[in-house]
């Protein structure tokens, strides 16, 4: 008889659970549960700061292969989770654009002049909190604007 049983959070014989971090037995008088998994609670620790997660709170988060906490989770992430562009909340599985603290979804990620999307490389410019990419710089069109009229003779 096989009482292992994957399909029940790394269950091992006589309901003792493995840690989803060191995979070690759990004979721990408390235990954490985090991302369908259940963990030593000095195994459950931020991917960043390496912070013990049942020490710092109730919560933590997911995202990118990492285990983080929520002050991490911010510094990398944003702390509304939403869009600065449409303000939609961004998915914990979605990779994202970060510039100056906000957070983009790839997909919303593009210049504000000719809406040509910005990718890791490019040079662009962030005025007023709006992005332009090296061709529509606002400040180079400000000036084009007001430039003496040029005429071909």
């Amino acid at each position: 008889m096989d009482n292992t049983n994957p399909n029940n959070n790394r269950c091992l014989q006589g309901g003792i659970r493995s840690c989803g971090g060191c995979g070690e037995k759990i004979l721990d008088r408390f235990l954490l549960l985090a991302l369908d998994q259940y963990w030593h609670v000095n195994c459950l620790k931020c991917s960043c700061c390496n912070v013990s997660l049942g020490d710092v709170g109730s919560s933590c988060y997911a995202k990118g292969g990492m285990i983080l906490c929520k002050n991490d989770y911010v510094k990398l992430y944003g702390s509304s989770g939403a869009c600065a562009v449409c303000a939609k909340l961004i998915p914990a599985t979605e990779f994202v654009m970060k510039v100056l603290g906000k957070v983009y979804h790839i997909d919303c990620f593009n210049c504000t002049t000719c809406h040509n999307p910005l990718v890791a490389g490019d040079r662009f410019h962030v005025v007023n909190g709006r992005l332009f990419c090296e061709n529509d710089d606002p400040r180079l069109l400000k000036q084009q604007l007001h430039a003496p009229k040029q005429t071909v003779r």
